[in-house]
């Protein structure tokens, strides 16, 4: 009687056992289902057969165990035979078989994509559950995408080393995705690129027609009418001619100084100087053009402290700048200049109350050849340098206006090398270009 009450304990942490396996695989392997009913049919076999003497009963129990064993053993070999043959071969079946092993219920793969603001998630399952684990993968380009796993409970039996083979695939296989990411992106820059060339070259030949026009009509007629023009006609036929040819001189040199600046070659000759000479200079420069306008000159420098910067260039930046001011200044108008340093910065404001810049055209001002209605001649190739300029400086050029009113520009640079230009308070009330 003693063993036989031993033999049901033994059915019965069996039967237990097999419960809690099963339910702490979530179902996962049909086979052991069919082995617990196996389990269960031979135990009340046997309990038919002590308690009820049902041969009939007893045999019929006993074989339909046997056969539910049978196939539960079976169900069990195919799907251990299915996971040893597993062929990851897609992210699909490498994101199938993280979820079969760790008994999630859903997956997403993330990482940052080549192009700007470019994200790629790849789902998976449910995500309607807690996210459980983050699986870090290491790519070759020294980045890292993640491995986001979902479920309702910890995976703490997890192991790295189980998920060798699917960590591996999806690491190449996002690998090759941001190469391709990559060649399409390089793709699509030559394309822009192409595009930025040609039509940079159909407007430089647009504007290069307008002096060549001028030059070759003074030259036809000097050519022809020569004996009938008087010396003053021909005095300013090749004034024409000269001015011109300067003006096509000029527009060369600003875009090969560009052009120098954008594929770096382009460096600074840096000393240090009073920045109130160079302002001074140009100043006396113009001194002519702003007697002819009467325009008046209200002048705010500091003169005591030295900038560290490229002389020449800097001379450039406020030359643009006085330039576009005395150009597009009504006659009689006024022109301020403020010239101070503070926190390791100088700050160079030029104002105007000319003809001003409209709104729509504010994000034009500093590009090459800018389309725009606020400024009836030139190419707007000078106010474009000395962006690139400031910028080459480690600055940063700043412009506010009101179209009839009149236009500022604010030039922030650092006085020394190293200085950090970015800090509160310097640039206020300016429309960022």
């Amino acid at each position: 009687m003693i063993s036989l009450v031993i033999q049901n304990i033994i059915f019965a942490v069996l039967v237990c056992g097999l419960v809690f396996i099963i339910k702490i695989l979530d179902g996962k392997i049909l086979g052991l289902k069919w082995i617990l009913a196996s389990v269960l049919s031979l135990w009340l076999a046997g309990i038919s057969n002590i308690f009820f003497s049902l041969d009939l009963i007893s045999l019929s129990l006993l074989l339909g165990g046997v056969a539910l064993g049978i196939y539960g053993l079976i169900l069990v070999s195919k799907e251990k035979e299915k996971n040893k043959n597993r062929v990851i071969n897609s992210i699909e079946s490498a994101v199938e078989s993280i979820i079969e092993k760790s008994t999630a219920k859903g997956i997403a793969v993330i990482y940052n994509g080549e192009s700007e603001n470019s994200k790629f998630v790849f789902k998976y399952g449910s995500e309607g559950e807690c996210l459980m684990m983050t699986i870090p993968i290491e790519l070759g380009d020294n980045s890292t995408c993640y491995v986001a796993l979902f479920g309702d409970k910890p995976f703490v039996n997890f192991r790295r080393e189980d998920f060798e083979s699917e960590i591996s695939f999806l690491k190449l296989y996002i690998e090759n995705l941001k190469l391709s990411e990559k060649v399409k992106f390089v793709e699509d820059e030559s394309v822009k690129v192409k595009n930025s060339i040609y039509e940079f070259v159909h407007i430089l030949a647009h504007e290069l027609k307008k002096p060549l026009t001028g030059i070759i009509g003074f030259s036809e007629i000097l050519r022809d009418e020569f004996k009938n023009l008087s010396d003053k006609d021909i005095i300013d036929f090749t004034t024409n001619i000269k001015r011109s040819a300067d003006e096509m001189l000029m527009m060369l040199k600003y875009l090969a100084e560009i052009f120098e600046i954008e594929t770096g070659k382009d460096s600074l000759n840096l000393e240090r100087f009073k920045a109130s000479e160079i302002v001074d200079d140009v100043l006396a420069y113009f001194s002519g053009e702003i007697g002819r306008k009467k325009l008046s000159l209200v002048l705010d420098i500091d003169r005591d402290f030295e900038i560290e910067a490229d002389r020449k260039k800097f001379r450039e930046v406020v030359y643009q700048l006085v330039s576009n001011a005395v150009k597009f200044s009504y006659e009689g108008g006024v022109i301020k200049i403020s010239l101070k340093s503070f926190d390791d910065l100088v700050e160079l404001v030029v104002k105007d109350e000319g003809i001003g810049i409209r709104r729509e055209d504010m994000q034009k001002i500093f590009k090459p050849f800018p389309r725009i209605k606020s400024h009836l001649n030139g190419t707007g190739l000078g106010l474009a340098l000395a962006k690139y300029l400031v910028e080459l400086h480690g600055g940063e050029i700043n412009v506010s206006s009101e179209y009839g009113k009149g236009s500022e520009f604010r030039v922030i640079l650092p006085s020394k090398r190293g200085v950090n230009k970015f800090k509160n308070g310097v640039v206020e009330n300016c429309e960022m270009i």
